[in-house]
């Protein structure tokens, strides 16, 4: 009974992380100028942080122009002075 309890465990956990970690941002693109990030509506923070990461590389820090959309769940941003 305990051998199945915790294969059950081991199964919901890894379920668990699969979903997590397709839920996290991503960089799509990066230039000098612009950053994309993929990344769902709840993600913002996360999506701004990585975009400001991208643009300080070029001594700019990043303003979003776009948002996620039924059609996109990519923000964008220009890095700006």
């Amino acid at each position: 009974m305990q051998k199945i309890l915790a294969i059950k465990n081991i199964a919901i956990i890894a379920v668990a992380s699969f979903v997590l970690a397709g839920c996290a941002a991503k960089l799509v693109s990066s230039s000098p100028r612009t950053v994309v990030i993929s990344a769902g509506d709840a993600r913002v923070q996360e999506a701004q942080d990585m975009a400001d990461k991208e643009c300080t590389k070029h001594g700019r820090f990043a303003r979003m122009i776009g948002k996620p959309s039924r059609t996109s769940d990519q923000f964008t941003f220009d890095c700006v002075n």
